[in-house]
């Protein structure tokens, strides 16, 4: 064993074997750190891809209200055990509706007439205008929302690859109507192929 350790500060001691002992120690420690660096990497694009095919986008490039809502009841149900892979469709009666505040401004003009027979008549006119509210910000003016509007739910179909279990079904019939609070008929399960 002796023997083996003086060997190895015999070549030690060498110059380019030093180099290179050093050049490849780097060269492992480089492997280790960008195959760490993959993994992670492509763990978290797997699960960004998985969010992603979620919720779509719609032509503007932002998610509406109904792709969210469709987007997170998906996750939710696979997350019940035995459901496996889940599909969702929500539709709805109309979008969502925006109400905008208003800027109003209303007149009131009286006006008081007096006849050659002494009577009296007393005209009063109302006028109102308005115009949306609106506030500036990097792309130009928008109005000013001070409420959404969620749309109705017209029916839900969730498909699903446990589906054939019945307590499954079960599971995911009560957890769409508690979610979304929609009466038992608008909802309907079916088994994913």
């Amino acid at each position: 064993m002796e023997k083996l350790f003086e060997e190895l500060k015999k070549l030690l001691q060498k110059k380019y074997v030093a180099n290179l002992l050093v050049v490849i120690t780097a060269g492992i420690l480089l492997l280790i750190f960008f195959s760490d660096f993959g993994a992670s990497s492509r763990t978290q694009n797997n699960s960004n891809r998985q969010y992603n095919d979620e919720i779509l986008v719609n032509s503007e490039g932002q998610k509406t209200d109904e792709e969210i809502v469709e987007g997170r009841l998906k996750r939710i149900l696979q997350e019940i055990k035995g459901a496996g892979e889940v599909e969702v469709m929500i539709t709805f009666e109309i979008g969502s509706e925006m109400v905008a505040a208003m800027n109003t401004v209303t007149s009131t003009d009286k006006t008081e007439e007096k006849d050659a027979n002494g009577g009296t008549r007393v005209v009063t006119s109302e006028s109102t205008t308005g115009n949306i509210a609106t506030i500036n910000d990097s792309s130009g003016n928008k109005p000013l929302v001070i409420k959404e509007i969620m749309p109705q739910i017209k029916g839900v179909i969730v498909v699903a690859e446990g589906a054939d279990d019945i307590q499954v079904k079960s599971m995911l019939y009560e957890a769409v109507k508690t979610v979304l609070q929609v009466p038992g008929h608008k909802v309907q399960i079916y088994t994913k192929n």
